[in-house]
């Protein structure tokens, strides 16, 4: 069996945004080519990955369960990957990084990883605090630079702001619910719905002011600070939820698919950033850091 990476990569491009045309726009080919990869794919595996509707490209149970294992054969190329840099490291030193939850959960780890790998003379201490507390500790020098969300930002004007990311907010359902196959989807639509809020990383502040901008009023049942309760009780049909595409899984911990709709109405993005006090001056080892969180990023917009 002949399958190549680029025909994984396509895959994984298209089970994620749910249609070729997004697809082809992340991968950067056109959508013959991601068309001609999947149908080949389908062909040496001997089932059917996609239900292909007018609205998009739904996942099969097979299909699901081969991207479960796509993206576990991604990951192992990234670690062989790695190993082929058996150099000396270029700079050593410390870096004290100050980093948001949404962070540290969900961006952070295989950046650190990879730096711990390429550079293991280079130390980073980690903080995880609140946007206040890293506003604070930068301007008084306990923190070297800082990664979170910059649209949380209060203040800029003392720091360098930085957008590495920019992730769009859209509406998460069940695979199983009726929004799914409606061609457009408004906020509007899910208003008689049970809403899950989320309140991690200043989340619910963003969104109140979205649901008071378009004079929405949602039925909120269940208030979370944890990711995974909000993925389950979506993904087992008990709500909805806005979240940004940068915590997006397309299965809860039980194996429940979510899907994701954009929505007619403008949402407020998800900005994730590097921000450092102006003025400051930064030693090699946070200069290395940061040329890593800068490549890595490109990398990272690949698949989400």
């Amino acid at each position: 069996m002949d399958i190549t990476l680029r025909q994984i990569k396509y895959f994984i491009a298209t089970a994620e945004t749910g249609q070729i045309s997004k697809a082809s726009d992340v991968c950067n080919v056109t959508q013959s080519s991601i068309t001609i990869a999947i149908r080949k794919l389908e062909d040496l595996l001997g089932y059917q990955l996609f239900v292909r509707q007018s609205k998009g490209m739904h996942l099969t149970s097979q299909g699901e369960k081969f991207l479960r294992h796509c993206h576990s054969i991604m990951q192992h190329v990234e670690d062989a990957v790695e190993l082929e840099f058996d150099q000396e490291p270029q700079e050593a030193g410390s870096v004290r990084v100050a980093v948001t939850e949404a962070i540290s959960a969900y961006f952070l780890p295989p950046i650190w990883r990879k730096l711990k790998n390429l550079y293991p003379e280079i130390h980073i201490e980690v903080f995880e605090v609140s946007r206040k507390e890293i506003e604070e500790g930068l301007q008084q020098g306990n923190f070297d630079v800082a990664i979170m969300l910059v649209s949380n930002l209060l203040v800029t004007g003392p720091f360098h702001v930085e957008e590495l990311i920019a992730s769009p907010r859209r509406l998460w359902l069940s695979s199983r619910h009726p929004l799914v196959d409606k061609e457009t989807v408004s906020i509007h639509d899910i208003a008689e719905e049970n809403y899950i809020l989320l309140t991690m990383d200043e989340h619910e502040s963003t969104i109140r002011r979205v649901w008071e901008k378009y004079d929405f009023s949602p039925n909120v049942m269940f208030t979370s600070y944890s990711m995974e309760a909000l993925r389950s009780m979506i993904a087992n049909e008990m709500g909805v939820a806005i979240i940004s595409d940068m915590v997006y899984r397309s299965w809860s911990l039980e194996g429940r698919r979510i899907v994701r709709k954009d929505l007619l109405e403008d949402m407020p993005s998800m900005d994730t950033g590097i921000v450092w006090p102006k003025g400051a001056t930064l030693s090699p080892a946070t200069q290395t850091f940061l040329s890593l969180l800068r490549s890595e990023t490109l990398a990272y917009k690949g698949f989400h």
